[in-house]
């Protein structure tokens, strides 16, 4: 982290007080560090404004679309800009041990997450996935959102790139045709939208911390397809959920279309490695 930035931060948090700053794994996109002081720990994350141009503000939006409909989520302490980086600063969230007493927990706000309801599915804002645009265009459809907010502009950006060709583009189209007959019929919910398993955290109190949302209203399908698509989730987790909030028959057949939308983010992000979940997906339609 540039040596100006991280002085502009710690003044930001405790004027000319004395802070170390230790390097985390925070994902692949920002700069992020633990920040130490005499009587607090943080968690900051930077970036540069080539890339959020809004500096973390969506980010923050999510973090209170949560907390509002009861989600679990770490303070926000402060956040800006300086020159062309953008900083934030959050609570930083000491980790417990993932007990079946925490995965209980987990199901019980997830499913309380998604019985918060919406009028349409979308949201008021566009935000990203990992750092591509995602668009959040209102619908009374979800059909129609997940084609034109999710799935269009993805495979798009992926054909453009030369990521994907004309006949991959086909098998899209096809299959456009034949999700009417196949996602079933809820009202629009809230949902966490970025729900794998390197986007919550199980704190002390066994309590799962949400982090990293890409938040708007949506069937709730897609955060518990996205929670299968890199593991890391007990089963007793899913168990529990459907014991609370159960899910119409079968969502194993659906998931996979639930996750193409992650999955042509991540071509777009990382490149062709996973073209082949996503033909595998698309090709039986």
């Amino acid at each position: 982290m540039n040596f100006e930035l991280k002085k502009h931060i710690e003044r930001e948090l405790l004027g000319n007080e004395s802070l170390s700053w230790q390097p985390v794994g925070g994902g692949s996109i920002n700069e992020t560090f633990k920040l130490n002081s005499k009587s607090n720990q943080y968690f900051v994350k930077s970036n540069t404004t080539s890339v959020f141009k809004n500096g973390f503000y969506e980010e923050i939006h999510g973090l209170n679309f949560l907390k509002k409909h009861k989600a679990l989520v770490p303070e926000v302490i402060v956040e800006g800009k300086f020159d062309n980086y953008v900083f934030l600063v959050l609570e930083w969230i000491e980790t417990g041990n993932q007990s079946l007493k925490f995965w209980n927990s987990f199901a019980q706000q997830l499913a309380k997450l998604h019985q918060q309801k919406g009028t349409h599915f979308g949201l008021e804002i566009d935000n990203f996935m990992g750092e591509l645009h995602q668009k959040n265009e209102f619908s009374i459809n979800f059909i129609d959102f997940f084609i034109q907010n999710r799935l269009r502009p993805q495979v798009k950006l992926a054909y453009d790139s030369r990521l994907l060709s004309i006949h991959h583009l086909k098998y899209f189209e096809s299959l456009y045709k034949q999700l009417k007959s196949i996602f079933p019929n809820e009202a629009p919910c809230a949902v966490h939208g970025d729900l794998w398993s390197g986007n919550f955290m199980c704190s002390t109190s066994e309590k799962a911390i949400l982090i990293d949302p890409a938040v708007h209203y949506s069937h709730r399908e897609v955060d518990l397809a996205m929670t299968t698509l890199f593991g890391g989730f007990s089963s007793e987790f899913y168990n529990s959920y459907q014991e609370i909030y159960p899910l119409e028959r079968g969502f194993q057949q659906r998931k996979e279309l639930y996750n193409l939308y992650p999955l042509l983010i991540h071509l777009n992000l990382f490149g062709t490695s996973y073209l082949k979940s996503i033909e595998s997906i698309v090709s039986q339609f």
